[in-house]
């Protein structure tokens, strides 16, 4: 069986867009001049599926939480008033990060170029901090459990699934996020529902949730589904019923390469952000050279969590 040679690599140009770095576009016997692009409109932000899109005001956003008040104790009329005292929480701050990104090309290759593709220049950088704000997004969810690099934090210091989590509250003690590591199985999704129904809040009162959305790597897709759309017991010969059939909605991250299931319930509030101090926008650049004409993206933009309580999570075995 025949062999073919590779084609060479074509070498990437400097910073400056020149003729020479398009010769080829620029000849007229060229058919059709394209670039691979990214349908967005089919493809939405996959990082909307944990995080909630939230605006600054400042560079930076703090919070400070207060701990709620304890459960009413018996106390007739007549007797002696017992007052809650408000008890501080964990304070936070995130903050948000500049990008930026350029494009400059020579007028010479503007007057030559014969098939509109410097004047895309603006929309392609626009795609490029789309692409960022995806990866960051992705980032933060990959480093979840505290794998390599940098972890990524919440208010109380802890990994975005953790255990042994402070309460402000002393008397509340510690809570956990963190399910059990192993297989996706029916039995550890039961597991998940369970203990987001056991749930406490900060001082320590139930604070029942409900499972909604389950969100696996593409590798688990398949799991996922059989386990989610078998009437029966999918892996065993029992034909039992299927606790989990339908009950709750599979998602799938493309951009998840950790082996980690993340389970997201309803019944608090989200509080995994993306921070947007400025909007991705794009500017045209004053270079000095009448000849040189450059545009830039540029975005204000960050990730953060105050308390994960609508999520759990778990290594995959």
């Amino acid at each position: 069986m025949a062999t073919f040679s590779a084609k060479t690599v074509i070498q990437q140009g400097g910073q400056l867009m020149t003729v020479n770095d398009f010769q080829a576009l620029l000849t007229a016997g060229t058919d059709e001049v394209f670039k691979r692009g990214f349908d967005a409109a089919q493809y939405p932000f996959q990082g909307n599926l944990f995080f909630v899109d939230t605006d600054l005001n400042k560079s930076t956003r703090t919070s400070q939480t207060t701990v709620g008040m304890g459960n009413m104790p018996r106390n007739p009329d007549g007797g002696t008033l017992e007052y809650d005292s408000q008890q501080q929480g964990f304070s936070n701050t995130m903050s948000s990060v500049i990008y930026r990104k350029a494009a400059s090309w020579t007028r010479e290759l503007i007057e030559d170029e014969l098939y509109g593709q410097l004047t895309d220049n603006s929309e392609e950088l626009m795609q490029s901090s789309r692409r960022t704000v995806e990866e960051i997004m992705a980032d933060g969810i990959n480093r979840a459990l505290g794998t390599s690099g940098a972890p990524f934090l919440c208010e109380d210091g802890m990994y975005l699934i953790d255990a042994g989590r402070p309460n402000p509250h002393a008397r509340a003690g510690s809570w956990s996020n963190l399910e059990a590591t192993g297989a996706l199985t029916p039995s550890a999704i039961f597991t998940a529902q369970l203990n987001f129904r056991q749930n406490t809040d900060a001082r320590g009162n139930k604070q029942m949730l409900r499972l909604v959305n389950i969100i696996v790597r593409p590798d688990e897709e398949k799991t996922m589904w059989e386990i989610l759309n078998s009437p029966q017991r999918p892996y065993d010969s029992q034909n039992a019923h299927n606790f989990e059939f339908q009950r709750y909605e599979g998602k799938v991250y493309d951009h998840m390469t950790s082996a980690q299931v993340i389970y997201k319930a309803e019944g608090a509030k989200n509080e995994l952000l993306s921070l947007w101090r400025t909007r991705p926008g794009v500017a045209d650049v004053e270079t000095g050279d009448p000849d040189v004409f450059a545009v830039r993206a540029r975005m204000r933009f960050g990730i953060g969590c105050d308390r994960p309580t609508v999520w759990r999570g778990g290594a995959l075995s």
